[in-house]
């Protein structure tokens, strides 16, 4: 299998990020309200950060508007959510910045406003939140609101990325294949796909497979190719079904034996987030 033929930087969509509990070191008082979102105590999770957010803590709006636009404990209610996030921008909480930031770029209950989506998701950026580093790394990437700048937008995503960030580490790992706007390092792209597949990030996974098939680290290892295709097609990567078909082609039936047992033990790591969770 040719690297050329692979594609793997069209394989790894960049898309934006929310905003997850991992992503940031919130306050003890909040960090009590996730303890009664993960006991399912939404009403208590919800006058946590209330409180919260009445005391000054510009972090509790945000995740109070978190729980309003995604419907936890209740109706779903976007505009309310965007004046909870507005007043959290307003007091400097970066994940509320990028998060209307987000909002900004897709139109949804706010006006499209490409500039504005870019400046904010950015603006987050700088202080601090590793979503708002992988989104700013997006704008600066596809030219979305702002100018192209790709060397940029790499340095975003090697900052977001060093914090954990999945996507980022995927977009990362594209730009170390192609070369094009950083050096190449596909030894570095194969040790941050390992570190996003493990996860269980369907693209991560099967990024990894096709290194893994090319054999331009080592030497080929068809088993686990195998592996890992089967497991991102069974959590929906759409090119996922083919690549392992290919595969098979070339593949013993022992060793389709033993990557089919593989991915039946194979787990994703745990993460500790249960609700909030970031979106792409």
């Amino acid at each position: 299998m040719n690297l050329s033929n692979l594609a793997i930087c069209s394989a790894i969509a960049v898309s934006f990020s929310v905003a997850s509990v991992e992503s940031r070191e919130y306050s003890e008082k909040l960090q009590k309200g996730f303890s009664a979102l993960n006991s399912q105590d939404f009403g208590a999770a919800a006058d946590i950060f209330q409180r919260a957010f009445d005391d000054g803590d510009a972090d509790g709006a945000f995740l109070l508007g978190r729980m309003l636009e995604l419907g936890i404990g209740g109706t779903a209610n976007l505009p309310a959510a965007v004046g909870l996030y507005r007043a959290a921008s307003d007091l400097g909480s970066p994940p509320a910045l990028n998060r209307l930031g987000v909002l900004h770029i897709q139109g949804r209950g706010v006006l499209q406003d490409y500039a504005e989506g870019a400046r904010l998701v950015c603006l987050s950026a700088e202080n601090g939140d590793t979503n708002g580093a992988h989104n700013c790394g997006t704008v600066l990437l596809q030219g979305v609101g702002t100018d192209r700048d790709e060397a940029m937008a790499y340095e975003w995503f090697g900052k977001a990325a060093e914090q954990g960030h999945v996507a980022a580490m995927n977009a990362l790992a594209a730009g170390l294949i192609a070369g094009s706007h950083i050096p190449k390092d596909v030894e570095a792209a194969f040790s941050l796909l390992k570190q996003s597949a493990a996860t269980g990030d369907p693209s991560g996974i099967f990024a990894l497979a096709q290194l893994q098939a090319s054999g331009i680290v080592g030497d080929p290892d068809l088993v686990e190719a195998h592996k890992n295709f089967n497991v991102a097609a069974a959590l929906g990567h759409p090119q996922a079904p083919t690549a392992r078909a290919d595969l098979e082609a070339g593949m013993s039936a022992g060793d389709i034996a033993l990557a089919q047992e593989r991915a039946r033990n194979w787990k994703p790591r745990q993460t500790t987030s249960k609700y909030l969770v970031g979106e792409k």
